[in-house]
């Protein structure tokens, strides 16, 4: 009984080590430049899994660095959303 209910516990800790990081504003302006581009390429990474599966629509045109830029150009204009819900609105 123990044993299941350590296993129990190691396996929803794992699973809650995996599940997706998401970051706000502030978080994205504290990471380094290199951290910025790292998190574009997942982004990038995970669209290009979806089209490969069927896409939905985005197509990646861009490098993570230009992306990046533009992120960073829409925090200085005043933009409030996730940096993920920026990369998918220019990613389209």
């Amino acid at each position: 009984m123990r044993a299941r209910l350590l296993l129990l516990l190691l396996l929803l800790l794992l699973l809650l080590a995996c599940s997706r990081a998401t970051i706000d504003r502030a978080e994205w302006q504290a990471m380094s430049r290199d951290d910025r581009v790292l998190f574009v390429r997942t982004l990038i990474a995970e669209e290009q899994a979806k089209e490969a599966k069927g896409g939905d629509g985005r197509r990646v045109t861009r490098s993570a660095e230009e992306y990046v830029a533009m992120i960073d150009a829409a925090y200085t204009r005043g933009e409030q959303q996730q940096p993920e819900q920026l990369f998918a609105e220019l990613a389209r």
